[in-house]
């Protein structure tokens, strides 16, 4: 499912009733975008949020924050995505944002094979400091510089296996598979916090049912 512009919306206050008369649910999703120096992570997060290319390269500094707001299945979400310097300095400062994420896309450059590389660096990043249960997708980014490739597909294809998460090559500057790798994300989140909702439910009536066999006993056992 591809969100179309359309479908963006301007946010409702918290609880506020739809035109069909359902209260619309409001998530807010703090997602964050790591990967090597020049991978082009800025570009991606351009791309989907505003619609653009960066034609030129201005390397990040520190932590940038970008805001999305989106309607799906019948939920209005805040996407905070979080833009990272992939330079050695701001590591203790990315580390830090890890923190209460639910979404991590981690970047590669397909003309880089350093930069596949260095894929273990940051997936251990996200092992030490970020939430277990975090959704990950890895990016294999610029697949329209082709004949400059030095990773190909197929290699991808197998450190996405090895590290058993989604796989997309994207293009920022042809704008192929942005939008669906961030749909990927959101249908992933969702999902995620759909099962967590449903798992609740089901304590919340496994100790109903419980209390209600202690009352059962303990009458049971009153000879009043």
């Amino acid at each position: 499912m591809e969100l179309m512009e359309d479908q963006l919306v301007v946010a409702a206050p918290p609880g506020e009733i739809g035109s069909s008369g359902s209260r619309q649910e409001h998530s807010t999703w703090k997602i964050i975008v790591v990967g090597d120096m020049s991978t082009g992570k800025t570009s991606i997060i351009e791309r989907y949020c505003d619609g653009h290319f960066m034609e030129y390269y201005k390397p990040s500094t520190g932590i940038d924050l970008k805001k999305k707001i989106i309607n799906y299945e019948n939920k209005t979400i805040f996407l905070n995505i979080w833009d990272t310097a992939g330079t050695e300095k701001y590591q203790s400062l990315i580390q830090l944002y890890y923190r209460g994420a639910i979404g991590l896309f981690i970047v590669y450059d397909i003309t880089n094979l350093n930069s596949l590389h260095n894929l273990e660096f940051w997936m251990k990043n996200i092992d030490d400091f970020a939430p277990s249960n975090v959704v990950r997708i890895l990016i294999g980014n610029k697949c329209d510089l082709e004949s400059n490739r030095k990773v190909s597909t197929e290699e991808g294809q197998l450190v996405a296996q090895h590290f058993g998460i989604p796989f997309f090559e994207v293009s920022s500057k042809n704008n192929l598979n942005v939008d669906d790798s961030f749909m990927k994300m959101v249908s992933m989140i969702n999902e995620m916090e759909s099962e967590n909702a449903i798992k609740k439910d089901f304590e919340v009536l496994d100790d109903k049912v419980i209390l209600g066999e202690i009352d059962s006993k303990m009458s049971s056992k009153c000879k009043c």
